[in-house]
């Protein structure tokens, strides 16, 4: 089935342009200045991270190998050494995650840039790059780059897939909502340090809409507060640590140009979310 939104196209003026009439290098500038930021944002994290206090406190270690356990225990100096590697292990997990964090999101936006180069060359294309889509593979892969910080935090993964065939639909614009959207649910898990948690993943076909598949990620977080409910996708979320937080406004973009609606609900504080992503899908067996 052949698709006719016209991105991207050639203007009057020779400019590459998208559908909505902003030109691809126009989008290209707007990615490196988040490239840039993020960039940025991992270079201050780790100058910011004194390594060399790790060099200083085996020095000293060194300097009273002999002795090691009366300097660790009697001498004031030493006593403080214990306390320091505790509080450096905190700092170093903290700034371990943040970093990760930051350079998926680095990668997302290094991948929207390359779509934007091919895209530019290509301008007699239309309707994005389109590929046969495994939806359950993409909601595995959001969760498999995350196993590792789900294992330390441990959070219990339920996977509640219902069958959905092959589909054709933009995956390079799919698979980082989804990150993003895993992402979201492990920083809302963080937040709360009184509980177990469970991230369930759903795949299902759309309910209420035909031609839709639903994509849907639940968390036992932090919640939201109904009066925010509004303002999660906003450019700037509320009480939101921009070094942390995935993008959900760009996500929110972009699930709206592959045709599709990205939403949340909460109880409320504390109760957990849901975010629930539909998009359009060509199945396979329309297309033969």
């Amino acid at each position: 089935m052949a698709t006719t939104t016209g991105f991207p196209r050639e203007t009057e003026t020779g400019a590459v342009s998208s559908k909505g009439g902003e030109s691809v290098f126009h989008k290209m500038r707007n990615v490196l200045t988040s490239v840039h930021v993020s960039a940025g944002l991992i270079n201050h994290q780790l100058r910011e991270f004194h390594v060399e206090d790790v060099g200083r406190v085996a020095d000293m270690l060194e300097a009273h190998e002999d002795h090691v356990g009366w300097y660790l225990t009697e001498d004031p100096k030493g006593k403080k050494i214990p306390h320091f590697l505790g509080q450096f292990s905190q700092e170093l997990r903290q700034t371990h995650i943040n970093t990760l964090t930051e350079l998926t999101t680095l990668n997302y936006y290094l991948e929207q840039l390359e779509y934007l180069l091919t895209a530019g060359q290509t301008p007699e294309r239309a309707g994005g790059f389109k590929d046969t889509v495994h939806f359950s593979v993409v909601m595995d892969e959001a969760v498999l780059a995350h196993q590792g910080e789900l294992d330390r935090m441990g959070i219990e993964v339920v996977r509640e897939y219902r069958p959905i065939g092959e589909g054709i639909l933009e995956v390079s614009k799919l698979k980082p909502i989804v990150v993003n959207l895993i992402r979201n649910a492990i920083n809302a898990m963080r937040e709360v340090t009184v509980r177990a948690h469970r991230l369930v993943v759903h795949v299902l076909p759309c309910p209420d809409r035909v031609g839709f598949v639903r994509l849907q990620v639940e968390d036992t977080g932090q919640g939201i507060a109904s009066d925010c409910l509004t303002r999660v996708f906003s450019p700037h979320q509320l009480g939101a640590p921009s070094g942390l937080l995935p993008n959900l406004h760009t996500s929110a973009l972009a699930a709206k140009d592959l045709g599709g609606s990205l939403r949340v609900w909460s109880d409320g504080p504390n109760q957990g979310a849901i975010f629930t992503l539909d998009v359009p899908v060509i199945h396979m067996e329309e297309t033969r």
